[in-house]
């Protein structure tokens, strides 16, 4: 399996912590805790914890085991293809802002991830990530990586952001998703595309999937959004259950169960709505026996500039 780019302003939030072993160092994905080392590594998550990676590769499951899942009441959508359908209104419903391609998107991205059965280099941690992406990619954007409060003694560190071309195209900038399509066969494509990347040679619902996992990891433009949550609720598998994001909030999960977990094992990758506007919160990944990676986003503002402190920041390679 060939290595995947990914979200370059997620990949350095543990770009400095120990990196555990590479038996799982696969193709990835978004890595808010990427698999660390000594030395930096190139943007690529192993598969199994592999759409947001949190505190770095899970190398192996324990066991599948049996999943407790929590189940809504009465009042709650029928379905995950409903649940997907009302987010796909909320997308477009909800007041978005409207940047200007030479202006950032700065928003907040937590990440917590938790082992199982005492696994070894998985959690539990919980990271905040401060960002300042750059809207059509042609600034360095900006990257702070704030320790939590119950961890003081963890790093702090502040990175500038810029592209490397010779590692590929890395994630679409956020003008070029504003371009992407929203006919439903186009955006298919485009997302199959997209997860062969992350998940290379499987079928094409789950391709199309992961595409979409890869893609809502960080801001999204509305109509392209609700187009994503409209063609996910098509695809086979996928179920509803109660989920709590990184922050804490309760909210009501699409999960995709697969057996892409390392070894074959099972994995749960979910999305997570608010339960009442079923706008997106976040999402999560389960490997049952190993742990599990929770992530969740902030609504972007717009800045037109980095904040001033930024001019201190050395550069450090590319991403």
């Amino acid at each position: 399996m060939n290595e995947r780019t990914d979200l370059a302003e997620l990949r350095d939030l543990f770009a400095d912590q120990p990196h555990p072993t590479a038996e799982r160092l696969a193709p990835a994905r978004t890595a808010l805790l990427a698999e660390a080392r000594t030395k930096r590594r190139p943007w690529a998550r192993p598969a199994g914890l592999r759409r947001v990676s949190l505190a770095g590769g899970l190398v192996t499951a324990m066991a599948a085991g049996v999943i407790a899942v929590q189940t809504f009441g009465s009042s709650a959508p029928a379905s995950a293809a409903e649940v997907l359908r009302l987010a796909a209104e909320a997308a477009t419903a909800t007041p978005w802002p409207e940047p200007r391609d030479d202006q950032y998107l700065h928003y907040e991205r937590l990440a917590e991830t938790r082992s199982e059965n005492g696994v070894p280099n998985v959690g539990p941690r919980h990271i905040t990530g401060e960002v300042w992406m750059s809207v059509d990619g042609s600034r360095p954007g900006l990257l702070w990586h704030k320790p939590p409060t119950s961890r003081p003694q963890d790093p702090e560190y502040k990175r500038l952001l810029t592209r490397c071309p010779e590692r590929g195209p890395g994630r679409p900038t956020y003008a070029e998703l504003r371009a992407w399509p929203t006919d439903q066969e186009q955006l298919r494509r485009k997302l199959a595309e997209r997860g062969d990347q992350v998940v290379p040679g499987k079928d094409a619902a789950t391709r199309t999937w992961y595409g979409a996992l890869n893609i809502l990891g960080a801001p999204v433009p509305p109509e392209q959004q609700a187009a994503i949550f409209t063609i996910a609720s098509t695809l086979p598998g996928i179920e509803t259950e109660e989920l709590k994001d990184a922050t804490g909030r309760s909210g009501i999960a699409v999960t995709r169960v697969d057996n892409l977990g390392p070894k074959g094992a099972v994995s749960r990758e979910s999305l997570i709505f608010d339960k009442s506007s079923y706008v997106l919160l976040g999402g999560q990944e389960l490997v049952p026996g190993y742990g599990r990676e929770l992530w969740s986003i902030t609504r972007p503002q717009l800045t037109d500039v980095l904040p001033a402190w930024s001019k201190s920041v050395k550069l450090k390679g590319c991403v």
